[in-house]
């Protein structure tokens, strides 16, 4: 596993103001915008600098990309500019980065100083995020304006986009009191992921701005500046050079058109997020109905984990968690019914060293309370409406779902939302072909159930039967879940994590799942019953006396990669791949040569609640050619191809 990065506790900032009532931060001295206005800064610099509206006018997709998003007025300013522009781009996305976000309700105190705003900036305040270190993305217009946040070190920041930036807003405090954010390395980041033709626009002139900029390969003009400020400075990307790493055009598809295969979590997820973009699609499935394979269990459970060093792991976790959310509240919020839970999740220590390591992790995470808190005990019972086993970890947001639920609803979305829409139940794909700049999804009698120039495998530990992957095989482990009877566990409220969970549905507790390796029986057992009540007697001081014999529970198969990380992206060329094996021993991710137009999203183990949403937005960015929703070290973990790139690197070692 990728070793984890340096570990980022976000400190979010103070509100105060300066003597003439300007927004003003102690921690840098400075204001945070002209004491003449901050709208009209943000108008005249930043988006006339960048000589919008009228660059982006018509475009399919626009990216602008900030450093330092602050109190969000350039963010709201482009917003504005974006709903009153006819030529507007069919999408907007805004990128960008901030050490010290505020609090929400410091940005409401904030934002009351900027009615024009007003209604833009509640839309923005209700869905503002918790202040988590890494990415948060946010939807906004029915999704044609995205915001896409980083919360960490503008350098750190800049360098794990995944993105290409039309537009670049080179903000922060001044050079002189906030050096970092005008550094040679935010400088050479914007670089990288400035397209052709690229602008930039900053209300700093100083020499130690202009000269990094020019040798970054960007031509510098000076223009007249706001307010008191005799000059501003606006730039476009004009490298003398060929970039060495420029960031990719968008693809261009001969159609709209994706088929996707498999109707569980993953492959809904997916479906949603494309036909979120207009895309037309047809979802293929084997059997006669979508979730019926391990989609169709009576509960599954969603919660991050937290590790001490914030490994790949846990930021993937979290990453997952807080996307999803927010999209099960937008489908709830479109009148998509889900069945679920948010009671909360108790995720129990095994001892007492444990709850001291969790302890520990917390104090060097500084991850807020409604994030996740340590309970003792004592306190965790009281949370759980239950006596405990142990103390732990607590997560407000966690709790159960009924996967199918998930699955009808985000189907129901991207059916009401697609330029076309089919759904293939009860069709198993024998072959896929490449044909043309098409895939073509075969059935047993050589006929196509479907064709398009996209293809996203969401099947599972089948997908490895349709194209190799390379690398380790995919597991298929069996799972066995087993209910109990109501009120069996007594006045239990939340969910329960350790050995096992334990969810608390209304018609009866769930426990589970085993996790058998080697073992391919699709029926229950009383085997696996007893051992989830085994696995139950470690939760609870005083497990409920059932007989294994007489309760009944559901099966399904989970796909794991050898890593435990999803397998989420463009799937690798392996013919390609042999034939460059030794230009492939030094090379990266981003060299690895993908079979065109062939994405997947699978093995996703025991995590599939947690991670389907997220994966589904990052294949339709990667579609798309949009900002991609998380850091690339993460992306790079969880690429389909990483298993194929080691190999050709231990063969050229």
């Amino acid at each position: 596993m990728p070793v984890a990065e340096k570990v980022f506790t976000v400190v979010p900032a103070t509100v105060a103001f300066d003597a003439n009532g300007t927004p003003y931060s102690p921690e840098f001295g400075d204001i945070y915008h002209s004491a003449d206005s901050g709208p009209g800064q943000a108008r005249h610099v930043f988006l006339g600098g960048n000589d919008l509206p009228a660059r982006w006018a018509r475009a399919r997709s626009f990216t602008i990309v900030e450093t330092g998003f602050g109190l969000g007025l350039n963010f709201l300013a482009t917003w504005d500019a974006w709903r009153a522009d006819a030529a507007r781009p069919e999408r907007l996305h805004f990128v960008s980065v901030e050490k010290h976000p505020f609090a929400v309700e410091g940005l409401a105190a904030l934002h009351a100083r900027y009615p024009e705003f007003e209604s833009l900036s509640r839309q923005l305040r209700a869905v503002w995020p918790l202040p988590l270190p890494g990415m948060h993305r946010l939807h906004f217009e029915d999704e044609r304006v995205t915001l896409t946040l980083a919360f960490a070190e503008a350098d750190h920041a800049l360098g794990q986009l995944a993105c290409g930036a039309d537009a670049c807003y080179l903000d922060g405090f001044a050079p002189a009191r906030n050096p970092d954010m005008w550094s040679n390395a935010v400088v050479k980041a914007l670089a990288r992921l400035a397209r052709p033709r690229a602008t930039l626009a900053t209300y700093s002139t100083a020499r130690s701005v202009r000269d990094p900029l020019a040798a970054a390969g960007f031509a510098c003009e000076l223009r007249p500046g706001f307010g008191r400020k005799r000059h501003m400075l606006a730039a476009r990307f004009a490298p003398r050079w060929t970039p060495r790493h420029a960031p990719p055009p968008a693809p261009a598809w001969t159609g709209r058109r994706a088929i996707i295969i498999g109707a569980g979590l993953a492959g809904a997820a997916v479906a949603e997020r494309l036909a979120a973009r207009g895309w037309e699609i047809d979802v293929i499935e084997r059997r006669a109905a979508p979730a019926l394979e391990a989609s169709g269990l009576p509960a599954g459970v969603f919660h991050p984990l937290v590790a001490r060093d914030d490994s790949i792991l846990a930021r993937l976790t979290r990453a997952g968690c807080v996307y999803a959310l927010a999209r099960w509240r937008a489908l709830a919020a479109a009148g998509e019914r889900l069945d679920w839970g948010r009671c909360g999740l108790l995720q129990l220590a095994r001892d007492a060293r444990e709850e001291a390591r969790m302890q520990h992790a917390l104090a060097a995470l500084g991850l807020p309370a409604a994030y996740v808190e340590y309970l003792d005990r004592a306190a965790a019972g009281t949370r759980a409406g239950r006596e405990v086993s142990a103390g732990g970890l607590w997560f407000a947001d966690g709790g159960w779902m009924r996967p199918a639920s998930l699955v009808a609803a985000q189907l129901a979305a991207a059916e009401a939302r697609a330029g076309g829409w089919a759904l293939h139940a009860g069709s198993e794909v024998r072959r896929l072909v490449r044909e043309g700049e098409r895939w073509s999804a075969l059935a047993a009698d050589g006929m196509a159930i479907a064709s398009a120039p996209v293809c996203v495998l969401a099947n599972a530990h089948d997908a490895t039967r349709l194209a190799p992957f390379g690398g380790p095989a995919l597991k298929r482990v069996r799972g066995q879940v087993t209910r109990l009877p109501p009120g069996s566990c007594g006045a239990l409220t939340a969910v329960l994590a350790g050995t096992a969970t334990l969810a608390p549905v209304p018609e009866g507790p769930i426990v589970g799942a085993s996790y058998d390796f080697d073992d391919d029986s699709p029926a229950p057992r009383a085997g696996s019953d007893a051992g989830n009540l085994t696995r139950l007697a470690q939760l609870l001081p005083h497990p409920p006396r059932l007989d294994a014999a007489q309760l009944t529970g559901g099966v399904a198969f989970r796909c794991v990669a050898h890593d435990r990380l999803p397998l989420i992206g463009a799937v690798p060329d392996l013919v390609a791949a042999r034939g460059t094996r030794t230009a492939l021993s030094g090379a990266r991710l981003r060299d690895l040569p993908r079979l065109p137009g062939l994405y997947a999203a699978i093995a996703y183990g025991s995590r599939g609640l947690t991670w389907a949403a997220l994966g589904g937005e990052i294949l339709a960015s990667l579609v798309e050619g949009e900002p991609l929703p998380l850091e690339r070290t993460l992306a790079e973990a969880i690429d389909p191809g990483r298993f194929v790139l080691r190999l050709a690197r231990r063969a050229g070692a």
